[in-house]
């Protein structure tokens, strides 16, 4: 389908990216539509990775401060989510996700211990920001540091293991709510409940 781009400004250039466009897109007519005008938030891609325990039957998770989050729940900014991190330039989401587990649990896993589930659009109407996802079972990796995120970063981490069972009741009392969790949760639970051929 077509896409017609009239004009394009950039309205913020930092951190993230604002982008201003006026354009036209093909309908399901074929026709095309009227001039509109769209912000598109650019701040590249990133990785996520549900990390748990295959013999002690745990989820590995982060906590941590999360502005954006305070601004509409003042009493809950602080959220569990799993592991998860910015692609930088040159590197691969495997390299991603490797960096990033040691960055914030401390574990030491190769790539070859990580199984890709899917990429998501966290907020296709405002961004571009890919999310591929992964789960990576650390029931024989080795903690070779602390973890708690990079001070550079102002990263104040904490990590929290829990029981399956837990996890995924925290779901259903709404206690987990962060979308790139949910998403590999949800996927990690189905996936035990559906047999092996």
């Amino acid at each position: 389908m077509k896409v017609e781009i009239i004009n394009k400004e950039t309205l913020f250039n930092g951190f993230l990216n604002l982008e201003k466009v006026d354009l036209k897109f093909e309908k399901f007519d074929g026709e095309l539509s009227d001039q509109v005008t769209r912000l598109h938030v650019y701040r590249g891609d990133a990785v996520a990775i549900l990390l748990y325990n295959s013999i002690k039957k745990t989820f590995l998770f982060v906590k941590q401060f999360r502005y954006p989050i305070h601004t509409v729940e003042k009493e809950n900014g602080w959220t569990m989510e799993v592991v998860a991190g910015a692609m930088e330039k040159d590197h691969t989401a495997l390299e991603t996700a490797v960096r990033e587990i040691e960055e914030e649990t401390g574990y030491d896993v190769a790539q070859e211990y990580l199984e890709y589930i899917t990429k998501i659009y966290p907020s296709p109407g405002a961004t571009s920001e890919r999310i591929y996802l992964y789960i990576a079972d650390i029931k024989n990796a080795v903690q070779i540091n602390s973890g708690g995120g990079l001070d550079h970063e102002s990263e104040d981490i904490k990590l929290i293991e829990l029981p399956y069972a837990t996890s995924y009741k925290m779901i259903q009392e709404g206690k987990i709510c962060d979308a790139k969790s949910l998403i590999t949760l949800l996927w990690f639970q189905t996936k035990q409940m559906i047999p092996s051929e």
